[in-house]
């Protein structure tokens, strides 16, 4: 679950939200796992990291095709 998580951006950061917040018991389960995981300092610099990618690399691929236009 946790890997499925970083393939998505909204997700990922609604997760950090909640564990910011404090209220990740009420996600259950899934709450105490995403806890373990995601509030460690690894886990934070993780998720940081995957937000990062997800901002960087579709800039990277939209200027390369938009200077191969000639707009």
């Amino acid at each position: 679950m946790v890997v499925f998580s970083f393939l998505n951006p909204i997700d990922l950061s609604r997760i950090q939200i909640l564990l910011q917040m404090d209220i990740s018991a009420l996600m259950g389960y899934t709450g105490a796992v995403f806890r373990d995981f995601f509030g460690s300092n690894t886990g934070i610099l993780l998720s940081f990291v995957g937000l990062f990618i997800w901002i960087v690399f579709p800039i990277m691929i939209s200027m390369r095709k938009f200077k191969r236009k000639d707009l």
